[in-house]
């Protein structure tokens, strides 16, 4: 890959707290570091973000572009950021394609340069009463339009299923990246002053785990309803719902309250990536039993980390969790509720399925992810290259 078929990597739709894509990104980012060879990449990252940026200056041959977060995290700077900064740069830097990783993208590239987007599920679509009006609106925007790109990574079998019967005279060039996990971190132990400054924080001891905003999709009022169904049985049981709060969330946060086992519902808020290892490293179950999900990404730490878990039976968990979690159907809280009695109620099983989850974590890897997606490049400017010289031997 040559400095002409370089790659912009645009990260300014990161937030600061990761979740999600920003997970998969910053993963990506850092190995890069060993992985991108001579590859020319360039990313746009803000400046309020120095760990990024420091993980993109560690990559050789890496160029970071910082813009400043105070006019770049507002939308309509967002907005001209892509359709008209990114397309100068791509142009007068002589870049080959622009990678977006979370739908939206330049719209014009005037067939200078490619453009690569990352799709990461298509609940926009599937279920848009899931979304706030306006992201749905944006994105449904953008997603419409992305069978005009050139390049696809989808995260999963499921996503890009989705996706195809959608749209299923896209032309563009796919490619499946399944996310990975950082194994040697999760199935490591977690630092025990971390442990114990949380089990004293929330008073925990034995506790069911839940990771993830807190947001329709995420059937929480499932979990909790499975939850209530098994408290009587455990007393000392409590349930930890990790995360930030994402939107439409008060009819949830109200039945909480007035749920008869309220005082054994703990709510963190957002946790770290620290907290949340050393969350996973003390939990008895984890449960992901999510109404849909691109991927999925919970459900893999959570095995990887050694827990047993418990997830939902459709779109792309089962590709996720395989043989290493039991899977439910997510809407229907006995279904839920009989998978947690039956661990709880099991040593053994609890000890099988978190090895059978261990086991299956060991095929997602970011250093996966990453060949995949350099690899892609490579494919797509190389189309790029050998259409060049095809125009300039019929000259």
């Amino acid at each position: 890959m040559n400095s002409v078929d370089s790659v912009l990597i645009d990260l300014t739709q990161l937030p600061l707290e990761r979740t999600g894509v920003g997970i998969y990104a910053v993963n990506y980012v850092q190995r890069l570091r060993e992985q991108a060879g001579e590859a020319h990449l360039s990313f746009l990252v803000l400046d309020d973000d120095a760990a990024l940026i420091r993980d993109v200056r560690a990559i050789p041959n890496a160029t970071a572009i910082v813009l400043k977060a105070s006019l770049f995290r507002r939308f309509l700077f967002r907005v001209l950021l892509e359709q008209l900064i990114m397309p100068v740069l791509a142009i007068t830097r002589g870049i080959g394609a622009t990678h977006s990783l979370h739908y939206s993208f330049p719209l014009l590239s005037f067939g200078r340069f490619k453009r690569i987007v990352t799709v990461c599920d298509m609940s926009f679509f599937l279920f848009p009463e899931l979304h706030v009006p306006a992201k749905r609106v944006f994105f449904q925007f953008f997603i419409r339009r992305l069978p005009k790109v050139e390049g696809l990574l989808f995260i999963s079998e499921s996503t890009m299923h989705d996706f195809m019967r959608f749209f299923p005279h896209c032309e563009a060039q796919r490619c499946v990246i399944p996310l990975g996990a950082d194994l040697a971190r999760l199935q490591a132990a977690a630092d025990a002053r971390m442990i114990e400054e949380l089990r004293q924080r929330f008073q925990l001891d034995r506790f069911i785990l839940y990771v993830g905003t807190i947001e329709p999709r995420k059937n929480i009022l499932g979990l909790v309803k499975a939850f209530e169904r098994c408290a009587p049985n455990h007393p000392e049981l409590k349930l930890v719902i990790a995360g930030k709060l994402g939107w439409d969330y008060d009819s949830l946060l109200a039945y909480i309250d007035a749920s008869p086992v309220r005082e054994r519902i703990v709510l963190t808020g957002y946790v770290d990536e620290a907290e949340k290892h050393a969350l996973l490293k003390s939990a008895l179950l984890f449960t992901y039993v999510s109404f849909y999900e691109g991927f999925g990404l919970p459900v893999l730490e959570g095995m990887a980390a050694g827990v047993p878990t418990i997830t939902s039976n459709i779109s792309s968990m089962p590709e996720v969790a395989g043989k290493g979690a039991i899977q439910v159907d997510p809407n229907d809280v006995g279904q839920i509720a009989d998978a947690m009695q039956s661990l709880l109620a099991d040593a053994q099983a609890r000890a099988e399925l978190a090895e059978r989850g261990r086991v299956q974590s060991r095929a997602f890897t970011w250093e996966s992810t990453t060949a995949i997606s350099l690899d892609f490049y490579r494919r797509l400017l190389g189309r790029r290259e050998a259409a060049a010289r095809l125009g300039q031997l019929n000259e």
